[in-house]
């Protein structure tokens, strides 16, 4: 939403005494289809909470067990890169998903597009990711994660993709934090000592 509706940029100009309101035009998400990149636990929820919003949601999941719950319609891969304008990456960290979005998978998409990752950086090659912002193929990023969060060891090429994207109006930044709460802290505390009353009661 911050990243459609230009709301980090609009804080930064007001709070410098700057009303731009013409430049902010933003864009509603309830007119965008929106392709989710995996179907499990995140993915669904994300769904879920899309419904509010009215947009299309379409959703590929390399699973061909998973099923539909109603709040998305699973797709072959190819049909999201036809039909998502906004792509949303809700995949886990594996060798074989190490970079999955990649300038291939990028270039499949017919028309310009937002991508959002609260996945985990190592899934997007940000080279790839920069590539296509400088060429206008990718109208914005919403980022969580990055290719390696820790800032003071970033190589010299790292570095130079990070200067980039932190400078960059229409990209979005946040440290991992989409589902750092303390009700998620205290939930998954919940769950560990009920695991652990589980294994002392076997």
């Amino acid at each position: 939403l911050a990243l459609l509706r230009h709301t980090v940029t609009a804080d930064a100009e007001v709070r410098r005494a700057e009303w731009h309101r013409e430049a902010n035009r933003g864009e509603e998400l309830g007119t965008k289809t929106v392709g989710l990149l995996g179907y499990g636990h995140m993915g669904r929820a994300f769904a879920q909470r899309l419904r509010g919003f009215g947009c299309p949601v379409l959703a590929y999941d390399h699973d061909p067990d998973v099923l539909t719950d109603g709040n998305a319609k699973l797709v072959p891969l190819a049909e999201l890169q036809a039909r998502a304008e906004v792509l949303s990456i809700h995949i886990p960290y594996s060798e074989a998903n190490h970079e999955f979005v990649n300038e291939a998978f990028l270039a499949a998409f017919p028309h310009h597009i937002w991508l959002v990752n609260t996945a985990r950086g190592e899934v997007l090659n940000q080279a790839a990711l920069v590539a296509r912002l400088q060429s206008g193929q990718v109208r914005g990023a919403a980022l969580d994660v990055l290719e390696n969060e820790k800032l003071a060891t970033l190589t010299p090429t790292q570095q130079a993709r990070f200067d980039y994207l932190r400078a960059a109006p229409n990209v979005v930044l946040s440290p991992h934090i989409g589902g750092w709460t303390h009700q998620s802290y205290q939930r998954i505390n919940e769950v560990l000592v009920g695991k652990l009353a589980a294994l002392f009661r076997a």
